[in-house]
C-alpha cells in the first residue's frame, strides 16, 4: 500500500471516529431533552397516566390529584393541575420578559399546569392568516380573559400560525398563571376561525391559595432574593448570603410538600423517577442503532475505497469455502505435462510508462492463489518499475492494482498464468479520461 493511501487511510478513521464519538457523546441527550419526553406524555396522557405526563413538564411541585379532569363527547379531555413552576427561559428584567410579568431565570410562580388530549381529528388550530385560536377563561367573578394558544411561526412573518407540541406529538400544553387569572371557572378553546370547540367547566372555583400553594410560603420574598442575587454589583459575600437564604427557603418547601396529603415535590418523587428512568431507556434506543450503523457505514466505505476489500474476501470464502457454492473460475490451463507443477518460477512485472512519461508515484499490483496467500509486486521509479517474486506454478487470480487514480492500466490480466522458470509481464499505463 503506497504511503499516500496509508496517510489516507489514518486520516479517514481518525476523523469518522471522531465524530462517532461526538455522537455517542451528545445523540443520547439530545434525544433525551428534545424527542422522547413529548413521546412519552404523548403515551401517557393515551393510556390516562396524568401524574407521569405532568411530572414531565418539570413543575419544583405539584397536587397529585387533578383539580380539573373533564372528557368531551367526541372523545378526548382536559386535565390540570395545581403547580408552582420555576422560570428557565426569561429575561433579567421586566424589558426582557416577553409576557411582562417582571418574572426572571430561577424565579418561582404559581399556576394550572395541564393538557388538552385526544382531540387531534376535531380541534384546527392551524393558519398562517387570522389565526383565532385562543383560550378564554372565566373566573370566578364571571369576567374572561383570552390567553394565547399559539406559539410558533411557521412562515418568520411576525406572526404565530400553530401549536408546536399540538402539531407534533397530538396534545396541548397549558399553563394558567396567577398573574394571568386570579381564579378559573370555565375554560372555552377557539379553533383557527374564532368558534368555540372545546368548552370545560369546573365544578368549583380554582384559586392559588388552597393547601397545596401554602407549602410555598413567601414566594414574593423568595423571588425577591433571586432578583437581588442577579443584581450588578453584588458582592461575593452577599451572594453567598442569598444562596442560604434560597437553599433554607427550598428544604422548608420539600419538607412543607412532604407532610401535606396530596402533595408532591417533583424531583423526590416515585413517578419522576420512573419518568426519567424511561426518557434514557428511549433515548438509548434511538441513539444506539443509529451510532451501531453509522460505524458499520464507515467501515464499509473504508473497506471499499481503501482497498482492503475484507468484505469481498468474506462473502467469497464464505459462499465458495463454507456453503459449497460452485463456481467457474477463469483459469486457463498451465501445461503441466511440460513443466509439472510442483516448482517455482521467478515472476517478473514491468511497466511501459511510453504513453504517460510524467508518471513518477509508486504501484502495486497484487494478485491471491487458490490458497487464499497474496502475493504484492511494488514497482518503484527507483527500481525502473520492475518487480520479480518468487511464485510456485499455476494460476493467481483476484488481480488488483494500487495506483494513482489519475492513471490505469491496460492489459493487467485476469489470472496470472505462472509457469516455466521464468515469467515476465509487460503492464501498460495509460492516462484515464477525465
Amino acid at each position: 500500500m503506497k504511503k499516500s493511501r496509508i496517510f489516507a487511510t489514518v486520516v479517514y478513521f481518525i476523523f469518522t471516529f471522531g465524530i462517532g464519538i461526538i455522537f455517542s457523546l451528545t445523540l443520547p441527550g439530545y434525544f433525551a431533552t428534545f424527542t422522547s419526553p413529548a413521546e412519552i406524555v404523548r403515551d401517557a396522557l393515551g393510556r390516562g397516566d396524568f401524574l407521569t405526563a405532568i411530572v414531565l413538564t418539570e413543575p419544583i411541585g405539584f397536587g397529585s390529584e387533578p383539580s380539573l379532569s373533564r372528557t368531551f363527547e367526541e372523545g378526548g379531555g382536559i386535565v390540570l393541575f395545581e403547580c408552582v413552576t420555576e422560570v428557565y427561559d426569561r429575561g433579567t428584567d421586566e424589558n426582557n420578559d416577553p409576557d411582562g410579568d417582571g418574572l426572571i431565570r430561577g424565579m418561582l410562580y404559581k399556576c394550572y399546569a395541564g393538557f388538552v388530549y385526544g382531540v387531534a381529528n376535531r380541534y384546527d388550530v392551524f393558519s398562517r392568516t387570522g389565526n383565532g385560536t385562543a383560550l378564554k377563561v372565566t373566573k370566578a367573578d364571571g369576567t374572561e380573559k383570552t390567553l394565547p394558544l399559539l406559539d410558533y411561526d411557521s412562515d418568520g412573518n411576525g406572526s404565530n400560525d400553530g401549536i408546536s407540541t399540538y402539531t407534533q406529538n397530538g396534545f396541548i400544553l397549558l399553563e394558567i398563571r396567577e398573574s394571568d387569572v386570579d381564579s378559573i371557572k370555565k375554560l372555552v378553546f377557539t379553533d383557527k376561525t374564532g368558534a368555540e370547540v372545546l368548552v370545560a367547566e369546573s365544578d368549583r372555583e380554582l384559586g392559588f391559595s388552597d393547601a397545596f400553594f401554602d407549602c410555598f410560603g413567601d414566594i414574593e420574598n423568595y423571588n425577591a432574593l433571586v432578583a437581588e442575587g442577579t443584581r450588578e454589583g453584588i458582592s461575593s459575600e452577599e451572594r453567598e448570603s442569598l444562596k442560604k437564604e434560597r437553599e433554607d427557603y427550598a428544604s422548608s418547601v420539600e419538607q412543607a410538600l412532604g407532610s401535606t396529603e396530596g402533595c408532591v415535590f417533583t424531583a423526590k418523587s416515585e413517578a419522576y423517577q420512573n419518568a426519567s428512568r424511561e426518557i434514557s431507556n428511549r433515548a438509548n434506543k434511538k441513539a444506539i442503532p443509529f451510532i451501531i450503523i453509522y460505524f458499520v457505514v464507515i467501515y464499509i466505505i473504508a473497506d471499499f475505497l481503501l482497498g482492503t476489500h475484507f468484505i469481498i474476501k468474506f462473502f467469497q470464502w464464505f459462499l465458495f469455502k463454507v456453503c459449497k457454492i460452485p463456481h467457474k473460475e477463469k483459469k486457463p490451463a498451465v501445461d503441466t505435462e511440460l513443466y509439472g507443477h510442483d516448482y517455482y518460477s521467478m515472476v517478473t512485472f514491468k511497466l511501459d510508462l511510453s504513453e504517460v512519461p510524467e508518471f513518477s508515484g509508486s504501484v502495486g499490483i497484487k494478485y491471491m492463489s487458490d490458497t487464499g496467500e497474496e502475493f504484492l509486486f511494488t514497482l518503484l521509479k527507483e527500481d525502473e518499475y520492475t518487480a520479480t517474486l518468487r511464485m510456485k506454478a499455476g494460476v493467481y487470480v483476484n488481480p488488483f492494482i494500487d495506483i494513482d487514480r489519475a492513471y490505469g492500466p491496460v492489459d493487467l490480466p485476469d489470472n496470472l498464468i505462472v509457469e516455466g522458470y521464468q515469467t515476465e509481464n509487460t503492464i501498460r499505463i495509460v492516462k484515464r479520461e477525465v
